[in-house]
């Protein structure tokens, strides 16, 4: 579930923002938000992630089948919860996991580049080696916390 947040934040209000920050001229790539994102699908969320894989090309047709899994997962949680809370196992999960880290990291990578990239003062940063964002180093905490958990509750 908190995966899913912070992706969810990651995606919708950076492109929210940008949108309403910004003026654009003619012969600009950028129109409005409701022409170039809100066109692309009913459902806000959906229509920001094909703005960041068709636009932008800062995910992938994995990515968003990735996020969409995640959306999925977290719903099922959600409206289980009390049912589930005992048997949340995180190894049950790993390959969905998995995916889900790599599309974060990489949407976390995107962000941190959007968000400090043009900064002089960061021309040094190998923006192909392994930068995170806060929202990944967040995520990682959250996973390592849980796995810990798991450890505790299935030793005896």
């Amino acid at each position: 579930m908190v995966a899913y947040e912070l992706v969810r934040g990651m995606i919708v209000e950076p492109i929210r923002l940008f949108y309403k920050d910004s003026k654009f001229q003619n012969g600009m790539p950028f129109n409005s938000y409701e022409n170039d994102v809100l066109a692309l699908h009913k459902n806000e969320f959906e229509a920001c992630l094909l703005y960041l894989k068709d636009h932008m090309e800062a995910l992938d047709s994995a990515d968003i089948l990735n996020v969409q899994a995640l959306r999925k997962h977290r719903n099922d949680l959600a409206h289980n919860l009390p049912r589930l809370i005992g048997m949340l196992d995180i190894t049950e999960n790993q390959t969905m996991l998995t995916k889900v880290t790599e599309t974060l990291y990489k949407l976390s990578k995107y962000r941190a580049y959007m968000e400090i990239g043009c900064d002089p003062d960061c021309r040094e940063i190998d923006w192909d080696g392994e930068v995170k964002g806060y929202e990944f180093l967040m995520f990682e905490q959250v996973v390592n916390a849980i796995r810990e958990l798991n450890l505790h509750l299935s030793d005896p």
